[in-house]
């Protein structure tokens, strides 16, 4: 997009769109699985983790928005990117890894979400109940053609996720006054892989 002065923007309005909805991506999937995983490995061994995860991450994005500064206009997606890096094999692992990630995702979402269901309504249903309830539940956003159109959800989700982390890290506090210290965790291989 070219500004007013005929230089290229930096940071145009379709790139505040997809920020946005990666930050609500974030902060509403991401922080999901943050307490568990602290329970788990401990707070440094998490903390460790959480830390490499966010540098990988910002790399791996910084890497690619180069790429893509250098690649020709034509280049729009990751298959695209594939192809112009690697020819057609290139955009075959690209296209083949990013229906993988597609595929997975939702399912390791139905299976997070229904666990977390299971343990706050004990004793009401099944695991493979709430995994079929969520999944309903989520069906209508499979109508929402593009992410532009589902930035009010996200933020939604988004919002909902950081009020609840709130109200659970501000019980957590309060109910563990006069308790002793943390106890440490019995770190295994098992533990962190799992």
């Amino acid at each position: 997009m070219t500004g007013p002065n005929g230089k290229d923007a930096f940071f145009t309005l379709e790139d505040a769109k997809t920020s946005f909805n990666l930050f609500c991506c974030v902060c509403g999937i991401g922080s999901l699985a943050m307490p568990s995983n602290y329970a788990r490995a401990g707070p440094v061994f998490a903390t460790v983790a959480l830390s490499f995860m966010v540098f990988a991450n910002t790399y791996a994005t910084l890497k690619l928005s180069k790429v893509m500064l250098v690649a020709p206009s034509s280049v729009r997606t990751y298959g695209d990117l594939g192809e112009w890096a690697l020819g057609r094999w290139g955009r075959f692992f690209t296209v083949v890894s990013q229906m993988g990630v597609c595929l997975l995702c939702p399912i390791s979402f139905l299976i997070l979400g229904s666990t977390m269901l299971e343990v706050l309504f004990p004793d009401s249903f099944s695991q493979i109940f709430w995994i079929i309830f969520m999944a309903l539940m989520v069906t209508p956003m499979c109508l929402i053609p593009t992410l532009k159109e589902s930035s009010g959800m996200a933020f939604a989700g988004c919002l909902g996720t950081i009020i609840a982390d709130i109200i659970a890290v501000s019980v957590l506090q309060w109910n563990m006054r006069g308790h002793g210290s943390v106890p440490s965790p019995a770190v295994s291989v098992h533990q962190v892989l799992m």
